[in-house]
């Protein structure tokens, strides 16, 4: 598409829920999955990396067991009929997501763990490939929404960074034996996650949602989800005047960004936004085997062989051959013979 800079359109903001991403996390069980079934309805799509849905009636999930499986939703995401169906692709969970990406990994290379793989390749592809495969979700046209558990992590930060509006009693004011200097400490609730998995999310989302239980005055317990960041949890959002505390509930999340939309000049709105049932498959081994002496016979009648080592140096590595593959890399196999298929 040529580019016209005469052409340009300032941006408006959607009036549409489903326009922004958004990141959950909480405390186990606090009912994550069921406020973005109640947020979306049958226009979600679940990817779950866990067989614990079975009583959210109506979802539309499909369960993935490695990252092969991922891989294979993804592809069938570009389906006009299902673009049709869904808007809200989510991620449920993150943190199990990953490990199967890091098992892919593995198998790709033959090794038990990484740091064995000659110029740290198996690190690289295992960065790269987690964000292209994240983002490949926005790419395609749908929204992303990730689902995390939390954790709490001990925090310290010197006096002199905290305003006195922020002390509260869960602080501890402590001093460094050595430097004398003071220190507010306390524990902080951040998502479950390593810092190099949540950095690509970090960088999609609009909004970062946490939920946990709190008590009122009377020792009442409450589910709410907190929509600003502060010393004791992360959490954000894009709309600056959202509130900053709401109870845990899909009509009062609609209703706080709708109030926080409101506070948005009208003029600067738009209204528009820019059953799938996929069966678990496993992969025949001796099955795809076949399938790629196949493709290696017609690549090297083209006179094509070069585009096969290619294919073979950038899945599995320099130096092998993809006939050599072991039945335990039978996901990076799937992988090379998809991208042949590609290609041809």
């Amino acid at each position: 598409m040529a580019i016209n800079l005469l052409n340009l359109e300032p941006i408006k903001a959607s009036t549409d829920l489903a326009s922004y991403t958004s990141f959950i996390y909480g405390v186990p069980k606090i009912g994550k999955t069921s406020f973005v079934h109640k947020l979306y309805g049958d226009r979600v799509l679940f990817i779950a990396t866990e067989k614990r849905h079975k009583v959210l009636v109506g979802a539309n999930v499909q369960y993935v067991s490695n990252w092969i499986e991922y891989l294979q939703v993804l592809a069938q995401l570009q389906n006009k009929k299902i673009k049709e169906r869904y808007d809200v692709v989510c991620i449920d969970t993150v943190e199990n997501l990953y490990a199967m990406l890091e098992t892919y990994i593995l198998s790709k290379y033959d090794k038990t763990e990484f740091g064995q793989v000659e110029w740290g390749k198996d690190w690289v592809d295992l960065k790269n490939d987690w964000k292209k495969n994240l983002q490949q979700i926005e790419r395609l046209g749908y929204t992303p929404v990730f689902i995390a558990h939390a954790t709490q992590v001990t925090t310290k930060i010197p006096v002199s960074g905290v305003l006195q509006e922020q002390v509260n009693d869960t602080m501890t004011l402590v001093t460094d034996k050595k430097t004398k200097e003071q220190y507010y400490q306390f524990e902080k609730y951040v998502p479950d996650l390593k810092d190099k998995v949540m950095a690509p999310i970090n960088k999609m989302v609009d909004n970062i949602l946490f939920m946990t239980v709190t008590t009122d005055e009377h020792m009442n317990e409450h589910r709410v989800i907190h929509l600003r960041e502060t010393l004791q949890w992360q959490a954000g959002s894009t709309f600056e005047g959202i509130a900053p505390v709401i109870p845990l509930d899909a009509e009062a999340y609609k209703k706080a960004v709708t109030d926080a939309i409101n506070l948005i000049d009208p003029s600067q709105l738009k209204k528009e936004k820019e059953s799938v049932g996929l069966q678990e498959e496993q992969l025949d081994y001796d099955a795809l085997m076949q399938e790629a002496r196949e493709l290696g016979v017609q690549f090297h009648k083209a006179n094509r062989m070069d585009e096969v080592n290619r294919i073979v140096d950038e899945v599995f590595g320099a130096g092998n051959k993809l006939t050599d593959a072991s039945k335990e890399q039978v996901q990076p196999l799937f992988v090379a013979i998809q991208k042949m298929k590609e290609i041809l």
